[in-house]
C-alpha cells in the first residue's frame, strides 16, 4: 500500500523520503543504491561492497565483487604494518586505490585513528568530531551512517576546494558542485549567523571565532582560509599573522601573489600593513599585491576582477535560487557568496583555465537570479544595488580599501614605491587612476549602514537652490542624484525632489537624451531608497509612467521594473513594500508591451517571486497577465 502511494509522489519528494532511514524502517522499504568509483564508470551495489569491505578489514582475505556490467573485481587490503587500511580494487590490468573505509573496521583504535586523521585533514568542527567519536568508540558504522559521515566530511571548505579543483581539471564543473546546497557547509565557511545587524558586529562575534579556529587548526592553511573572509575590513582586522614563522609567512604571501584570489590579496594587504613595522620582510609582497589589484585590466579577457565578479554573481544567484539563506540579512548571504567566489577563484587560478570563458558561463547561469534578489534586498539594505557588482566598481572598491588602510596605518609606511602608490599622487598612484567618487561607494556588505559622511553645507545649498526654484529642469536633480551614494541624504532633500516633480507636472524640461533620463530616474529611485522617503517613491511612479509613454525617450519595461524595485525600498516594512511593489508591477504588466518585453518581464517576475514568495499576494495578477501575454 505504502509502495503504491509512493509511486504517486513527485520524484524529488519520493527520493527525499527514501533517504530517511526512519521512513524506510517504518514502512519496510529497502533501497539498493550503487556506489561509483573513479571517472571510468565503475559502480557496484553498495550493500555488497560494504559487506566486502567489512570482511577484508576483518582479515578474511581478498573479496570478489561484480560491477554493474558483470566484470569481476578483487578487493584487497594492501596496508603495511601500523598503517591504516589501504583498500585496492583490481581487475586484470586495472587497479583503483580506494578512499578510507576504516570506519567499517571491527577495531575501535583503527576507527578512531581514521576519524582523527580525516577530521584534521578537512578541519571538521570539534562538535562533529565528538559526535562521531562517541559512535566509533562503541562500534563500526552501518551503511546509512557511512553516507551521513561522508556527507559531514564533504561539507567542509577543504573538501569542497579539492572537489572543485578536480572537477575543473576534468572539465566537468557544474553549478551544484561549485555552490554546495548545504547550509552546514556555508556555516563552516564563514560561521553561523548570530543575529548581528551589521558586518562590524558579526566580525567581532562569530567572525572572530571562525578565524581563531582556523588559526588553531593549521597556522599556514588556516591563514589562507581565513583570508576568504576578506570581504570587509572589519573581518581582516581579526586575521592575525603573528603565529606564522618567517618561512610560512613568506610562503603564504608568495602563494597569494601567484595563485591567490583577488579578495584574499586585498585582505592579505590589510593584514600585512598592520604588522609591517614588526615584519619588514613583507613590504615587497605588499607592493606586489597592490600591483596585482591596480594593474588588472577590467576590460580585458584575462581580468581577474571580471572573473571574481562573475563568480560572486554565480554563487549569490544560486543561493538566491535555493533560498538557502532566505531568513538572514543580505550582508550575511553576500559574505558567504564572496567567500565561496574567492575559494572557486583560487582553484581556477591554480588550474590555469580561460578566465573569460568561465566568467561568461558563470554570469549566464545565475545572472538573473542575482539581479532580482539584489533588488529585493534593497528593502533591508538600500545602499547597495546589483549594478555595483560590475568588475570596474569592485576594482574601485578595492582601491578605496587600499587607500583607507594606507591612511589608517600611514605611520607604518616608509618612503618608497609602496607609500607613493597608495598615498601619493604620481601617474601610477591609486588616486590618479580611479574615477571619483566610485572608491567611496558602499561595498556589498555595507548596504544597511548609514553613511557617516554628512552632506557639506555648500553642496546642500546647491541642491536646495536647484530644486526649490521656479524653473526646475532635468539638470536640477543632478547634484542630488550624484550625492546619494556618498553623503547622508535627508528626508528634506528627498521631499524637495518630490515637490519639484509635482510642480514640473512630471516633465523633465531640457532633457538632453535618454541616457540623461535614465541617470536621473535611476538616481532619484536611489535617493528615495536611501532616504526612506515614500513621497518621492510615489512621485517617481507617476514620472516613470509618463516616460513609459514618451514618444522621444520611451523607457523599456525592464528599465521601469528596475526603477520600481529600487524606489520601493523607500518602504522598509515588508507588508508596505509588498503592496507598493505589487501595485507598480501589476500596472506595468497590464501596460503596453512590445517585442519580447513580455517574456523578459515574466522571467524576471518569476525569479523575483521565487526570491520573495510573499510577493505572490500582490503580484499574482501581474503574473497571470504576463502568462497570458506570453501564450497569446
Amino acid at each position: 500500500m505504502a509502495g503504491a502511494a509512493l509511486k504517486l509522489v513527485p520524484p524529488l519528494i519520493r527520493n527525499s523520503l527514501l533517504d530517511e532511514k526512519i521512513f524506510r524502517e517504518e514502512y519496510s522499504f529497502k533501497t539498493e543504491a550503487m556506489i561509483a568509483f573513479g571517472s571510468g564508470g565503475l559502480s557496484i551495489q553498495r550493500s555488497e561492497f560494504f559487506d566486502a569491505v567489512r570482511a577484508v578489514l576483518a582479515g578474511e582475505g581478498p573479496a570478489e565483487l561484480t560491477d554493474h556490467e558483470g566484470q569481476k573485481w578483487n578487493l584487497t587490503n594492501n596496508a603495511r604494518d601500523h598503517e591504516l587500511p589501504n583498500l585496492v580494487l583490481s581487475s586484470n590490468q586495472k587497479r583503483l586505490v580506494l578512499p578510507d573505509f576504516s570506519v567499517f573496521s571491527g577495531d575501535a583504535s583503527i576507527r578512531i585513528r581514521s576519524l582523527s586523521e580525516s577530521a584534521l585533514n578537512v578541519n571538521l568542527p570539534l562538535s562533529a568530531q565528538e559526535e562521531w567519536r562517541s559512535i566509533l568508540e562503541e562500534r563500526a558504522l552501518d551503511d546509512d551512517e557511512f553516507h551521513t559521515f561522508h556527507t559531514d566530511i564533504r561539507d567542509t571548505p577543504v573538501y569542497v576546494a579539492q572537489t572543485i579543483r578536480n572537477d575543473i581539471m576534468a572539465g566537468k564543473s557544474s553549478v551544484s558542485s561549485l555552490v554546495p546546497k548545504s547550509r552546514r557547509y556555508f556555516e563552516r565557511l564563514v560561521g553561523a549567523y548570530d543575529g548581528s545587524g551589521t558586518i562590524q558586529d558579526y566580525a567581532i562575534g562569530t567572525g572572530r571565532k571562525v578565524i581563531k579556529q582556523l588559526t588553531d587548526w593549521r597556522p599556514y592553511e588556516g591563514f589562507l582560509f581565513s583570508l576568504l573572509l576578506s570581504s570587509h575590513s572589519a573581518l581582516t582586522a581579526e586575521v592575525k599573522a603573528d603565529h606564522l614563522d618567517q618561512e610560512n609567512f613568506e610562503k603564504a604571501f608568495a602563494y597569494l601573489e601567484k595563485y591567490g584570489d583577488m579578495l584574499s590579496r586585498l585582505g592579505a594587504f590589510e593584514v600585512g600593513l598592520q604588522i609591517l613595522p614588526d615584519r619588514p620582510e613583507v613590504e615587497p609582497f605588499l607592493l606586489s599585491l597592490v600591483y596585482r589589484i591596480r594593474d588588472d585590466d577590467v576590460e580585458g579577457k584575462a581580468s581577474e576582477f571580471k572573473l571574481f565578479s562573475a563568480l560572486f554573481i554565480l554563487v549569490d544567484g544560486e543561493l538566491a535560487r535555493t533560498r538557502l539563506m532566505a531568513e538572514e540579512p543580505p550582508f550575511y548571504r553576500r559574505l558567504a557568496s564572496q567567500a565561496q567566489a574567492a575559494l572557486i577563484h583560487r582553484q581556477i587560478v591554480q588550474c590555469g583555465i580561460d578566465y573569460n570563458h568561465f566568467a561568461k558561463w558563470a554570469f549566464s547561469n545565475r545572472g538573473e537570479h542575482f539581479y532580482m534578489q539584489s533588488l529585493a534586498d534593497m528593502r533591508a539594505e538600500p545602499r547597495w544595488n546589483p549594478d555595483m557588482v560590475a568588475e570596474s566598481q569592485i576594482q574601485a572598491d578595492f582601491f578605496g580599501r587600499l587607500m583607507i588602510a594606507g591612511n589608517k596605518f600611514e605611520a607604518n609606511l616608509r618612503e618608497g614605491d609602496l607609500r607613493n602608490t597608495i598615498l601619493g599622487d604620481g601617474e601610477k598612484s591609486l588616486i590618479k587612476l580611479f574615477e571619483f567618487p566610485r572608491p567611496y561607494f558602499p561595498g556589498p556588505l555595507e548596504g544597511a549602514e548609514d553613511t557617516q559622511n554628512v552632506l557639506p553645507d555648500d553642496l546642500a545649498r546647491v541642491i536646495e537652490e536647484q530644486l526649490d526654484s521656479e524653473e526646475v529642469d532635468a539638470a536640477s536633480f543632478i547634484a542630488l542624484v550624484n550625492s546619494a551614494m556618498i553623503f547622508r541624504i535627508t528626508s528634506g532633500h528627498a521631499e524637495l525632489a518630490a515637490k519639484a516633480l509635482r510642480l514640473g507636472n512630471y516633465n523633465l524640461a531640457n532633457l538632453k537624451d535618454k541616457s540623461q533620463l535614465l541617470g536621473i530616474l535611476n538616481g532619484l529611485s536611489t535617493v528615495a531608497a536611501v532616504s526612506r522617503n515614500t513621497a518621492l517613491a510615489d512621485e517617481l511612479r507617476i514620472l516613470v509612467r509618463r516616460y513609459r509613454r514618451d514618444s522621444q525617450h520611451s523607457i523599456s519595461v525592464e528599465e521601469a521594473m528596475r526603477m520600481s524595485l529600487v524606489a520601493s525600498a523607500a518602504r522598509k516594512d515588508l507588508m508596505e513594500w509588498r503592496g507598493f511593489v505589487g501595485e507598480w508591477l501589476t500596472e506595468l504588466a497590464f501596460g503596453k508591451l512590445e517585442g519580447n518585453e513580455g517574456q523578459v518581464f515574466h522571467s524576471h517576475l518569476s525569479v523575483l517571486l521565487n526570491s520573495v514568495p510573499e510577493l505572490w499576494i500582490s503580484c499574482a495578477r501581474a503574473d497571470a497577465a504576463l502568462q497570458a501575454w506570453c501564450l497569446r
